[in-house]
């Protein structure tokens, strides 16, 4: 087995620094040099861990000004099922939701064909803009199977997760999913909403969720910002 090199070993300890809270958000890291003298070892070792925690959306460099925390990143289990609300709950960090569309609609030929139903099954269309700590991080679409949640539209979205809705007043309890993530360039309105340039790499979660009853409920689109997210299996 191949050894574990003395820039992996360094990565490793300042990474642990950070989880930590020594090195908070936005903060700035000792320079090269600093970190030379902490770790007794030569530049190209340091530069080489810092290279491997920059790859990995730890930290980010700045000009001439050395190399800063970068925000946490909202870790997502691909064999848990969780909902974003929840996951930012357990990290501490609530966020908060802007609507951008809510309608009644009827499944067009490829919703169908994703979700394996009859053209123009009655579906309702969630559209919403989240955010945390006032920056704009992921755009979610939802469409939930209208038979299931008669009234949906009179629920307010910003204020309430669509789950803690489902489960409070339909007693619906989302179980599984099964969905792909893929990367994709940003369109215009994803590159205004979210606030980067257009065509810039963005995570694509997407697939059907499931509830206890195993009976189909959701097929949901999520767009969200690279170096914000982060999937775990």
């Amino acid at each position: 087995m191949k050894g574990i090199t003395l820039d992996v070993l360094i990565a490793d300890e300042i990474r642990s620094q950070i989880e930590n809270g020594q090195y908070p958000e936005d903060s700035r890291l000792p320079s090269e040099r600093e970190l030379c003298d902490e770790f007794s070892v030569q530049r190209l070792t340091v530069r080489s861990s810092l290279q491997i925690l920059k790859y990995e959306g730890y930290i980010y460099s700045k000009n001439r000004s050395g190399y800063y925390v970068a925000k946490r990143r909202i870790t997502k289990n691909l064999k848990e099922f969780r909902s974003t609300t929840h996951i930012l709950e357990l990290m501490g960090k609530p966020s908060s939701i802007t609507l951008l569309q809510f309608d009644k609609i009827e499944a067009d030929k490829k919703l169908a064909a994703r979700l394996d139903i009859p053209i123009a099954t009655p579906l309702y269309k969630l559209s919403r803009l989240r955010k945390l700590e006032e920056e704009p991080i992921s755009i979610e679409i939802s469409y939930t199977f209208a038979e299931y949640v008669p009234g949906l539209e009179k629920f307010d979205f910003t204020s309430r997760s669509l789950y803690a809705i489902l489960e409070k007043e339909y007693h619906i309890v989302m179980d599984r999913a099964e969905q792909e993530i893929s990367v994709i360039h940003a369109n215009e309105m994803e590159s205004e909403l979210l606030k980067v340039d257009l065509g810039a790499s963005l995570i694509k979660e997407h697939g059907i969720v499931y509830d206890t009853q195993n009976r189909k409920l959701e097929y949901r689109e999520n767009m969200m910002l690279m170096n914000r997210f982060v999937f775990i299996k």
